[in-house]
């Protein structure tokens, strides 16, 4: 999430035992930083390539606050996205993220706004208790709210959002490296108020967190952060300047020369505060020349300021007074500043020492009015940051009611609108009312005759059953008669025969003659069995459908008309009803039939499939082929016959074929 992570101390004053006030600069100086234009580019490339909404306006969020101070209208560009998105899905969280990213876009700038943006975001989050996102995202807004209020002199309430921030860190990301920056601003907000102990307090607690996350850059702000509040409530002996010394030796160690600068200015402070003057002239000094190698007006004017101070102190009134003007060529004391009171207070020390008490007197009375009018411009600031947010927040009232109004305006004409809809539609219904009556009486006239066709296709289906039970019942009666009556009765003459042959002198013509007839009545019956065969398949009764095809298959093979490759799947384990199963083998039986006599066919392939309750039986031939359209005027029973048991049973047939191309029956039907 979007957060302000710069470590900042706000100037603190506060009165020595002479009267005299050390200043502690405002800001460090800035050091440049190279452009990450390759992690910029990463992130561009990861959005446009995401396809995951959650995370490309996660990384949106990111590019927006990393490119803010370099890039404003890229930022804006991100905001929009992010909201256009939400607005598209529906998102309320997206939503929340889009004013999060406008209120960190607006922080440096635009005070109210951004104030006025993450209370939106925080008022959205709240809506979502259980997701650490949304919950570590009103804490990085309540963190940039303190800083806001901080900055504008209201102490009280940026110590309010500081220790909300603290509370939601502490349950759902106590890791986070944004507790560092949280307990530094805490303790500086303590400082400003005077409210020294909680500084340390809070100070102590950062430096405890950053040395739990080992990172060095945590430590060296927190070492910083926890001296700095020693040196100033001037508590703790020398153990704040120890602090700082050590946080300017890691500083050294990081060539992190803005922290050198800033523990040397805090150890300038301490040797001030126990009257080590020398000493406090010396870290000055050296303050001082950093700030000319960076060219810092205000650290350099500062800085003499501070030099005078302990010169001062020293009895040195003419090298005071000399600093005193050389601060002037760097500070704009025609400006009501805390500046401008030091400078007329070393003034009127300077002049005190020099006898000239006219001119001291002078000062001092400079330096009260001076006093009062920082502590009203002070309560001014305040009192205009609350108006400026009064002020916005009725603005904002005010278009919200604005907005309200033109919606019942847009409600009114919308209702008028309505009505006339309403009546037209009225009309339009009468219409389409006499419209559904006449097609539903047209329609009722339509199904009555589907209803008629449907059963007369019932009816044929019917008679088509009773037409194929029939069949199937005399060809089992006659196989039956023939195999048990009339193969009995011709197996008996042929055992008789056998007896005769015993006892019989036969000559050579009639024993020739003899054999001749038992040869002849072998064929009898086995021609009789084979037609019982036909009739009703002894195998399809005892063994079922797969078994029936196979054996018929193969008799086709050794019969040498047709060589017949016979394919089964899903058929081993699987019962079908003996009424489908024989009629199934009809239709294999004429279309190989088919085949044999009119196809001129050397291989034919009988394939039969059985899967989720489906039924498919296809029939293949590499014979002449015919034109399928003919079968539409076919007259023949053999087709008739196929497209009657395919009816009886349900089932689709489809026939694909073409001259000189053979022929590929297929047939489906549910079992």
């Amino acid at each position: 999430m979007m957060r302000r992570c710069s470590l900042f101390v706000k100037g603190c004053f506060y009165n020595s035992c002479m009267k005299k006030i050390i200043l502690l600069l405002i800001g460090i100086i800035p050091v440049v930083c190279n452009a990450q234009d390759h992690y910029f580019d990463s992130l561009r490339s990861g959005i446009r390539m995401e396809k995951n909404d959650s995370e490309r306006v996660r990384r949106l969020v990111q590019l927006g606050n990393k490119i803010r101070q370099t890039d404003t209208a890229e930022a804006w560009r991100c905001y929009r996205v992010i909201d256009s998105t939400a607005a598209v899905l529906k998102n309320d969280l997206f939503h929340g993220l889009a004013y999060f990213l406008a209120a960190t876009i607006q922080l440096d700038n635009q005070t109210i706004p951004s104030i006025d943006n993450y209370e939106k975001a925080i008022k959205i989050f709240l809506k979502y208790p259980d997701n650490k996102r949304a919950s570590i995202s009103i804490g990085s807004a309540y963190i940039n709210l303190g800083l806001l209020h901080n900055n504008n002199n209201d102490y009280e309430t940026a110590t309010y959002y500081y220790l909300e921030a603290e509370k939601i860190y502490l349950k759902d990301n106590p890791q986070s490296n944004d507790l560092a920056v949280l307990y530094s601003n805490l303790s500086i907000a303590y400082g400003t108020i005077n409210k020294f102990d909680e500084g340390i307090k809070y100070s102590s607690k950062g430096l405890a967190f950053a040395k739990r996350t080992n990172d060095k850059g945590n430590l060296l702000n927190a070492l910083y952060a926890y001296g700095g509040n020693l040196v100033t409530a001037k508590r703790g002996g020398d153990s704040g300047l120890k602090i700082l010394d050590t946080a300017r030796q890691m500083a050294i160690e990081m060539n992190n020369q803005n922290m050198v600068y800033s523990c040397d200015f805090m150890s300038a402070m301490y040797y001030y505060n126990t009257k080590q003057y020398q000493k406090a002239i010396d870290y000055y000094t050296a303050c001082l020349e950093f700030a000319r190698k960076y060219n810092f007006a205000a650290g350099i004017g500062n800085n003499f300021l501070n030099i005078s101070a302990n010169e001062a102190e020293l009895k040195k009134p003419k090298l005071a007074a000399a600093h005193l003007d050389s601060s002037a060529k760097y500070l704009d004391y025609s400006l009501i500043s805390a500046s401008k009171q030091m400078y007329f207070e070393n003034y009127a020390e300077v002049y005190k020492q020099l006898g000239n008490f006219t001119k001291a007197f002078a000062y001092k009375d400079s330096v009260a009015v001076i006093k009062d009018s920082l502590y009203q411009a002070d309560n001014i600031r305040q009192i205009e940051f609350r108006q400026a947010r009064y002020n916005y927040e009725k603005k904002q009232n005010e278009v919200a009611q604005l907005e309200a109004d033109k919606k019942v305006q847009q409600l009114s004409i919308s209702q008028k609108t309505t009505l006339n809809y309403i009546l037209i539609g009225g009309a339009l219904v009468l219409l389409l009312i006499s419209l559904l009556t006449y097609r539903n009486y047209k329609q009722k006239q339509k199904l009555q005759q589907q209803r008629i066709a449907e059963l007369e296709t019932q009816q044929k289906l019917t008679a088509t059953e009773a037409v194929l039970k029939g069949e199937e019942q005399e060809r089992t009666r006659l196989a039956k008669d023939l195999h048990d009556g009339l193969g009995g009765m011709l197996s008996g003459i042929k055992f008789s025969m056998n007896s005769m042959k015993g006892n019989l002198i036969m000559t050579p013509d009639n024993a020739q003659a003899f054999e001749r007839s038992m040869d002849m009545l072998d064929s009898s019956i086995k021609e009789m069995r084979r037609v019982a065969h036909n009739m009703m398949p002894e195998a399809l009764v005892k063994f079922g459908l797969d078994t029936a095809l196979k054996d018929f298959c193969n008799d086709i093979n050794q019969s040498g008309a047709l060589k017949v490759n016979y394919q089964s799947i899903g058929l081993e384990n699987s019962h079908i009803d003996q009424t489908t199963a024989i009629t199934i083998y009809r239709i294999v039986q004429e279309l190989i039939n088919n085949t044999m006599k009119h196809a001129a066919a050397s291989t034919a392939i009988v394939q039969v499939t059985k899967s989720n309750g489906q039924l498919s039986v296809t029939v293949e031939d590499d014979g002449k082929g015919f034109d399928p359209v003919i079968l539409q005027q076919a007259k023949g029973i053999g087709w008739t016959n196929i497209q009657s048991r395919i009816d009886f049973l349900k089932g689709k047939l489809d026939i694909q074929s073409a001259t000189g191309r053979g022929t590929s029956v297929h047939i489906e039907l549910n079992t």
